[in-house]
């Protein structure tokens, strides 16, 4: 593709995250152009396109696939759409950014994955965490042997309060598949060459117990066991009343590193109540420069026909492989095996 030419990009799915990629494309990357808008909901994609100065909205996502003019999507739509539309989009000749979960069962993720494959078409899934400066620092001193040996990794999720959800239109095991997915894939991806071969995990409904006897969790931590010797822990909560938590740390042989502030800044207010910081509050304040360069990256996988950084489609299965083995280490009350 021409470096002048800006890569054509159609975004299917205009709830939030989506609308916050669709912004990005719009507003943020110089080398981008967001041409069209597919979701189902009535009005959905025609609202967002004329916030954003995009001239064409569908409700079909054919429609929009059959573009001949369009490079790439990015697939934002509820995680128990994305294989399929994956396929759809792979099928069409289309590069794809694939928001998390890529799948929810790993014949799913096998297929998706597949089908891109056959298709020679780049595939990037959206594990974030990877992009942004701090956890990406931390990597670099990783790989440079700042640490040492991995023994001790830490990554945890606390998403800020109040929680205002409505538990019961929450899909059951969500805390594993969208929101720890995140930790399990930045664990894998801060133990490089390491292979997970024990989960041991537990959850509850701790934030509203009410729902606890109808199956939701909003509370869990998990133990995994490397074939390294290193041991790692991740944990979530839906309702961290101080703000949007996101940290992680590793702890080796010969030192260690952690990632993340839950303050916006180093700044910090001493007045006649004592000291305060104000903290972050949203995923798409937190991470606006980790959303921004991993779809900056997208575009210059699709300009070169391959994927040549960031987290791919064996990226979302292994994530993917951590998350079923907690759903059954719960299920069970005992540790799961992944050798």
């Amino acid at each position: 593709m021409p470096k002048n030419k800006p890569v054509n990009v159609g975004l299917i799915g205009a709830g939030r995250i989506g609308s916050f990629h669709g912004e990005t494309v719009a507003r943020r990357l110089v080398d981008a152009e967001l041409v069209a808008i597919a979701d189902p909901a009535p009005g959905a994609a025609a609202a967002l396109a004329g916030k954003l100065d995009v001239e064409s909205s569908y409700t079909d996502v054919a429609d929009l696939l059959a573009r001949p003019d369009l490079d790439a999507v990015i697939i934002a739509t509820p995680a128990r759409f994305h294989t399929n539309v994956l396929i759809q989009a792979a099928e069409a000749g289309k590069a794809i950014f694939c928001e998390k979960p890529m799948a929810l069962t790993l014949e799913d993720a096998d297929r998706a994955i597949a089908a891109a494959r056959a298709a020679g078409m780049p595939l990037q899934v959206g594990f974030n965490r990877r992009w942004d400066r701090a956890f990406a620092e931390g990597r670099a001193a990783i790989d440079a042997g700042k640490v040492g040996a991995p023994q001790l990794l830490r990554s945890l999720t606390r998403d800020p309060g109040p929680f205002g959800a409505d538990p019961a239109k929450i899909p059951h095991w969500t805390i594993f598949y969208e929101t720890l997915i995140h930790d399990f894939d930045t664990l894998l991806w801060l133990n490089p060459n390491a292979k997970p071969i024990e989960v041991m995990a537990v959850a509850d409904a701790l934030v509203r117990p009410d729902f606890r006897e109808k199956g939701f969790h909003d509370t869990a931590v998990v133990t995994i066991r490397f074939d390294n010797g290193s041991i790692a822990v991740a944990e979530a909560n839906f309702c961290a009343m101080y703000g949007y938590d996101i940290r992680g740390e590793v702890f080796g042989s010969g030192g260690m590193v952690t990632m993340g502030d839950v303050r916006r800044s180093s700044m910090t207010l001493f007045d006649k109540d004592g000291t305060s910081n104000d903290t972050w509050r949203r995923d798409t304040e937190h991470f606006v420069h980790g959303y921004t360069a991993q779809l900056a990256s997208f575009v210059r996988a699709v300009r070169r026909g391959e994927m040549t950084e960031g987290p791919g489609g064996a990226d979302a299965r292994n994530a993917l492989s951590i998350a079923l083995a907690c759903i059954e280490s719960v299920s069970k009350k005992a540790p799961v095996s992944l050798r």
